[in-house]
């Protein structure tokens, strides 16, 4: 093994690290809380998650004079509070379409699998090859994940209750044993009018042309599931990139003016975390849950909405509009015209 005395990154203690930040242009006003963030929290999470804000030249390690640790501390907070609201909303579109899918299975095709046929070749079963599109990439293979996933060593307590005390496992069980991902494959291997039904449950606005639900509805459900494979490995919930685009016309008709033409050519709302925002305001047909999230979006993000870190409030950071509360208050208005959207109802004082 070769002999490496000069390494990359070698350990510094807590002083060591502190040295380093001052050297870079980073601010110290508390050593010993600086000393307790990184002693919980690590250099690594708080200085290289973040530091691409406040650097004066991206590539370098060189700070904007007046960045302060608190700065890049706070941003974290804010991100990681984030984090589990944006994760927690994105878990009810999945929800959604569990519950949906699995309804039009039942009803269309009954409440019978047979665990052990993996080739899906029984008329009986609801994951009969028959039951689904045969032009559908991959369709076979996706119904053998599905099904191997009642016989694997991560079943769930649902499934393993209805596996060994009933006679038969339903879709609606077998749905709590799937990934979002794998859920989102039983879509796309719907037959059209299954996949019209579906999608309309999803969007009824009768404005927008089956086709056009269809395309929004598998991009929005890649977007909510790349963003959320992303963020649920500790990455940050704003600047993610390399995201699918939602479709301008739909999304544009969908957010009812949350989100203008102008700023959608822009790249702002149709890949990130606005955009994930909105794809959960739209796919979400309950007013309480909708007034929940933007209510714990208010309760994050109005604290520190007049913070500026390196000449850009806090909203800006996160690539959130300004009036971030105005928008998504009048996207529930419209949504739900007969709800009162309010300051009691919405916002926590």
């Amino acid at each position: 093994m070769e002999n490496i005395t000069d390494y990359d990154k070698p350990f510094l203690t807590y002083e060591e690290q502190m040295d380093l930040m001052e050297s870079r242009n980073i601010i110290i006003q508390n050593r010993d809380f600086t000393r307790r963030a990184l002693s919980g929290l690590s250099y690594y999470t708080i200085i290289n998650g973040y530091k691409n804000t406040f650097l004066s030249q991206i590539g370098t390690d060189n700070f904007i004079e007046g960045t302060k640790f608190d700065d890049l501390y706070t941003l974290h907070m804010i991100d990681t509070n984030l984090n589990t609201i944006i994760l927690k909303y994105i878990l009810f579109v999945e929800r959604y379409l569990k519950t949906k899918l699995s309804y039009i299975i039942s009803e269309n095709y009954g409440v019978y699998t047979n665990i052990e046929d993996l080739s899906n070749c029984n008329p009986k079963d609801y994951l009969f090859r028959g039951n689904y599109s045969r032009s559908a990439y991959g369709r076979n293979n996706i119904l053998l994940r599905i099904k191997e996933t009642l016989t694997s060593n991560r079943i769930n307590p649902s499934v393993a209750h209805y596996a060994n005390d009933k006679n038969h496992i339903p879709a609606w069980i077998l749905m709590t044993n799937l990934t979002f991902g794998l859920a989102i494959k039983w879509y796309s291997i719907l037959k059209n009018d299954d996949k019209a039904r579906l999608c309309t449950e999803f969007i009824p606005e009768s404005d927008i042309s089956i086709s056009d639900k269809k395309e929004f509805i598998t991009i929005a459900f890649s977007l909510l599931r790349e963003y959320r494979n992303r963020i649920a490995h500790s990455n940050r919930t704003f600047n993610v990139t390399g995201l699918p685009v939602l479709p301008k016309r739909q999304l544009l008709t969908l957010s009812r003016n949350a989100l203008s033409p102008d700023e959608y050519n822009k790249n702002f709302g149709k890949s990130d975390l606005f955009a994930v925002i909105l794809v959960c305001f739209i796919l979400i047909d309950d007013r309480y849950i909708l007034s929940n999230f933007l209510r714990d979006l208010i309760y994050i993000l109005d604290p520190y909405k007049t913070i500026v870190m390196n000449r850009s409030t806090i909203l800006k950071i996160l690539g959130l509009p300004e009036n971030l509360n105005d928008r998504l208050k009048q996207l529930l208005l419209e949504k739900f015209s007969d709800i009162n959207v309010n300051q009691n109802n919405i916002e926590r004082t």
